[in-house]
């Protein structure tokens, strides 16, 4: 009965432990000049020489937005990824991979507009 009730204490262990690892995701962070738009980072290791990274984004807006994002390896140097996002009013986006060759990963979001369109770009509002 101890065996029995110790593989049991072990298995729960085991899976709450899991349970935790397998989420992995960095809390929810703002970018840095606009506050109604979040990301939020999960690294998931190396494949090979390169690190692994999923990239989410919450849109806190009252309304569709689009926005161009920049990912880098260095403050500063947004050119390993720059692509534009359409989210939907209180929409998360489906995480993006990204790759890189170091440990740092760098963000920057611009150009965000309350359309589907790159016209009419709102001001930062947190500087």
């Amino acid at each position: 009965m101890k065996k029995m009730l110790l593989l049991l204490i072990f298995a729960i262990s085991c899976n709450t432990t899991f349970a935790q690892v397998q989420d992995g995701w960095d809390e929810w962070q703002k970018t840095s000049c606009y506050s109604n738009i979040s990301f939020r980072l999960k690294h998931e290791g190396k494949r090979g020489e390169q690190h692994v990274w999923q990239v989410q984004f919450k849109n806190d807006y009252n309304s569709l937005i689009s926005f161009n994002y920049h990912i880098s390896e260095t403050s500063g140097q947004y050119d390993t990824t720059t692509h534009r996002k359409t989210l939907n009013k209180a929409a998360l986006s489906e995480p993006l991979e990204v790759f890189t060759a170091g440990e740092d990963i760098f963000l920057l979001v611009d150009k965000v507009s309350l359309s589907p369109y790159p016209k009419d770009y709102i001001n930062c509002d947190t500087r």
